[in-house]
């Protein structure tokens, strides 16, 4: 099991805690970073690291780790809601496996952005599907923190606003806001926050 499967399945437990726990996404991320730097920090120490740079060194880690567990986290929150809409969620990490149906291959097709030598795919994709169309509602750019990509959210607008195929998709950045870049003093801290380009 990954270490962003084991972040998971511990934001599992914390939703059976929170009727809304949506609202609470960054109270559990920093009980998830106090308690990987914790041990990461331990372990890298008796491996004769610095105090520092072993620091550095769980910090990169986790921002990796984290990365990951938010978009499965942010996964299960939607699963409900597709279910209940008749809309399909499908991943950029499921999309560039080497063999994927026909239907995740018409939604890889419809979204593959080539930028220079790579072939670029956004974090989370909402489609439905009519027989062999595919129909793609939105895209979903899942952050750490807002200063982590943030023009990676405006970029894939753009992209899409190039076709007339693709210009209906919606664009959202999802992110807990961990560094309260996009936090404003005259309201109160939202404890998630959501934006959409459209």
């Amino acid at each position: 099991m990954s270490l962003a499967d084991i972040i998971l399945e511990r934001f599992k437990d914390f939703m059976r805690e929170q009727p809304e726990p949506y609202k609470f996404l960054q109270v559990f991320y920093a009980q998830e970073k106090e308690r990987f730097l914790n041990s990461k920090i331990s372990d890298y120490m008796k491996r004769n690291k610095s105090k520092e740079e072993a620091s550095i060194l769980a910090r990169q880690g986790f921002v990796s780790a984290m990365g990951r567990a938010l978009e499965k986290i942010i996964e299960l929150l939607l699963k409900d809601f597709c279910i209940k809409n008749n809309v399909k969620m499908t991943n950029d990490k499921i999309l560039r496996a080497k063999c994927i149906n026909g239907e995740l291959d018409r939604v890889k097709r419809a979204l593959l952005v080539h930028f220079g030598g790579y072939s670029v795919l956004p974090d989370i994709i909402l489609y439905q599907t009519n027989k062999d169309n595919v129909k793609i509602l939105a895209i979903l750019s899942v952050k750490n923190s807002f200063r982590e990509r943030f023009t990676e959210t405006p970029y894939w607008k753009l992209k899409l606003l190039q076709s007339p195929i693709t210009s209906h998709i919606r664009v959202f950045m999802i992110t807990p806001d961990n560094d309260d870049e996009i936090s404003f003093k005259d309201k109160p801290k939202r404890l998630g926050s959501s934006w959409s380009m459209n």
